[in-house]
């Protein structure tokens, strides 16, 4: 089982894996499975023996090399079998395994492959119909390449405001797509800006001058054999952004372009050749999610890449913070990671990644299994409705918390994290969009929030709730746990013990949900409208309620994986991992909630947890280095002269700075520089 995973090499890393607890490579297995270790292996090998993946300080080259490297890797992903979303049904755990890879390895090509293309895919795959497959083939082959096309210059999030039209000509026979303004063009789409040839757009659908909303097209872009716009389109690219350059994310504009009756993806909604608009769903509102029901994709995905990202920057910080030494009790100076002040900042967000990491990997088998039931007709609405609550909340979590770990190893690794060598700010600038794209998250979890307080009136009246991924059920016993459950730990062991951080978190989550309805009902009883009223129920409310029920649902998600461990040194490290983020999360974001509920009252409750948080962050010191050691990438694609698996960090920093000709000789304009100096010596003679 072991020979698949090698051995590091000896060096000063050997002081803190020699006091692991448990065997990280037994972990690696329990999280990954011996066939899925052996397949990122496989996978592994062709990266590196593929040199597009191994070009060195890519993100301080020129925009133009940096598109043309990140096409010829999202090209050379697309001939990877779980890379193509028409084969995920043959292994899904393989497909989660490669994104992860990919994020870290090549995050520009990898969001280039699947926001443009993969998208564009999955879009006709859960909108179109038969008449659709060939766009579809094509692009899963290589012979087009698309893009997505939604958000528009003057519209985000509202995506009902959104203003590009599709009007139906019956005399033609066909759509012509327009843009009012500059205001409605489409921006911002992966693939758009230089290489996509066809995009999925979205615009308001109008018959006779009558509208029938959002609805979603396959429409031409470029001619593939020149890659020249067509007529009646402006297309280009949008120019430098803070990172993530080897993406050619565009704008377009339509003047009259018109497209074929046939491109209009219409799975919920069709129009007859005379002009009839027909569709089994006579709700507006239900068309309209069917129509954004791809954008739940995106949003898992998103969540999966946070988690990536930050596992790379925590092993960094994790690792240079076990072989970094500075001060001591005595006359020897000791590893910053001994020190209680280092733990706090990193060890908290270790034990998040680890929650995140494993609902991510639940929620994308659960979002990739129903995905495949829908298209062939046997998926459940109310199990579409539940993924869509849950990933408006776990795409902003995983966001929000990875983004401050990520940080927090830069800030870690004091004046050497700064070095571009140390891998740090690139991938702090590859999480960054992941913060606002697919749904800017202080909006997107609104969505989240909107979801639970439908269930609130059921919960008042003891209705009996459940969900099919049991997400809701403990909803059921709503009035009881208000009632009835206060904090009655009295010691570290109890205030640990997962049924106590469960409790808690359940009475968060129902304090919270009446809070907030309650709220909402008062703005509207005070003479507001339903819209102000939930605007003004956001923040230390709705929020957090949505916070506190997506951190619920994890630790639940936690708790049954730490269930399936037979190994028990793992089981108790797993156990206080999940301890650790269930009362980190509590003291962070919901500790007043606690005495403003009456579920706490008192001193003790606080000192209890901030007191245990510190100890398990103690406890688990000795196992950070093999507990990042087992989600942790090879060296060759972590990248990072301070993370490197055999610890040599010094030897590591000076090969990076001596290897570069220009750090070691004068620049081009050193006469520049004499002249200077010359001139201003003569002058005060």
């Amino acid at each position: 089982m072991f020979k698949l995973i090698p051995d590091f090499a000896p060096g000063p890393l050997d002081l803190f894996r020699k006091r692991t607890s448990f065997n990280w490579k037994k972990l690696k297995v329990f999280l990954d499975t011996e066939d899925i270790i052996k397949y990122e292996n496989e996978l592994i090998k062709i990266l590196e023996n593929n040199p597009i993946y191994n070009v060195e300080n890519l993100t301080t080259k020129s925009l133009d090399e940096q598109r043309k490297i990140a096409f010829m890797a999202a090209c050379h992903q697309s001939t990877i079998p779980q890379m193509k979303l028409l084969n995920m049904l043959d292994n899904v755990k393989r497909f989660i395994a490669t994104c992860r890879i990919m994020t870290v390895v090549t995050d520009a090509s990898y969001i280039k492959n699947t926001v443009g293309n993969s998208l564009f895919v999955s879009s006709i795959m859960n909108m179109g119909t038969s008449r659709h497959e060939k766009f579809m083939d094509d692009a899963e082959n290589g012979k087009i390449l698309g893009c997505y096309c939604l958000t528009e210059i003057g519209h985000g999030s509202n995506a009902r405001g959104m203003r590009t039209t599709a009007t139906y000509d019956k005399n033609k026979k066909v759509f012509v797509i327009n843009s009012p303004d500059f205001e409605a063009a489409k921006c911002w789409a992966g693939g758009l800006g230089q290489t996509a040839m066809y995009g999925t757009v979205y615009a308001q659908l109008v018959i006779d001058n009558t509208h029938y909303g959002l609805h979603a097209f396959v429409v031409p872009i470029r001619d593939p054999k020149t890659l020249l716009p067509f007529p009646g389109i402006e297309v280009g690219d949008m120019g430098p952004k803070i990172g993530l350059n080897g993406i050619d994310n565009g704008f377009i504009r339509f003047m009259n372009y018109e497209i074929p009756r046939e491109n209009l993806l219409n799975k919920v909604a069709d129009v007859t050749e005379d002009g009839r608009y027909v569709t089994p769903i006579k709700d507006p509102n239900k068309r309209h999610g069917a129509a954004l029901g791809s954008l739940s994709a995106g949003r898992v995905n998103i969540a999966g890449m946070c988690d990536a990202l930050g596992a790379k920057a925590l092993t960094i910080a994790i690792r240079y913070a076990a072989v970094r030494k500075q001060f001591g009790p005595e006359k020897e100076e000791i590893p910053i990671l001994e020190y209680q002040s280092h733990q706090f900042r990193l060890i908290p967000y270790l034990a998040a990644l680890y929650v995140i990491r494993n609902f991510n990997t639940f929620f994308s088998e659960q979002f990739i299994h129903f995905s495949i039931n829908n298209i062939t007709g046997k998926g459940s609405p109310e199990m579409g409705i539940e993924i869509h609550g849950l990933s408006s909340a776990s795409k902003p979590l995983a966001g929000w918390i990875m983004k401050e770990a990520i940080q927090e190893s830069r800030e870690a690794c004091a004046g050497h994290g700064y070095l571009h060598a140390a891998g740090l700010g690139d991938v702090r600038n590859e999480l960054d969009p992941n913060l606002t794209y697919e749904g800017e998250n202080h909006v997107l979890i609104q969505q989240t929030i909107n979801w639970l307080l439908k269930m609130a009136p059921q919960v008042l009246q003891g209705s009996k709730i459940s969900s099919p991924l049991q997400s809701l059920d403990f909803l059921s016993n709503g009035l009881d746990i208000l009632k009835n459950s206060r904090f009655t730990a009295r010691g570290f062991d109890e205030v640990c013990h997962p049924e106590s951080v469960i409790k808690t978190f359940q009475w968060l989550v129902l304090f919270l949900l009446k809070s907030t309805h309650d709220k909402v009902e008062e703005e509207i009883k005070s003479g507001e409208n339903v819209f102000t009223a939930k605007n003004n129920s956001q923040v230390y409310f709705g929020k957090s309620l949505a916070i506190a029920f997506i951190q619920h649902y994890s630790l639940q998600i936690m708790l049954k994986k730490i269930n399936e461990a037979e190994d028990l040194a793992i089981k108790r490290v797993l156990t206080r991992l999940f301890s650790l983020y269930g009362l980190w999360a509590i003291d962070k974001w919901h500790m007043a909630t606690l005495y403003k509920g009456g579920f706490a009252t008192g001193p003790s409750a606080s000192v209890l947890i901030q007191n245990a948080v510190l100890q398990l962050c103690r406890d688990l010191k000795d196992d950070a280095v093999g507990l990042v050691d087992a989600i942790a990438l090879p060296d060759c694609f972590l990248r990072s002269v301070l993370g490197a698996s055999d610890g040599q960090v010094y030897k590591h920093l000076y090969e990076s700075m001596t290897k570069n000709k220009y750090n070691m000789n004068r620049p081009p304009w050193w006469k520049d520089v004499v002249d200077y100096t010359e001139k201003n010596s003569k002058s005060k003679l």
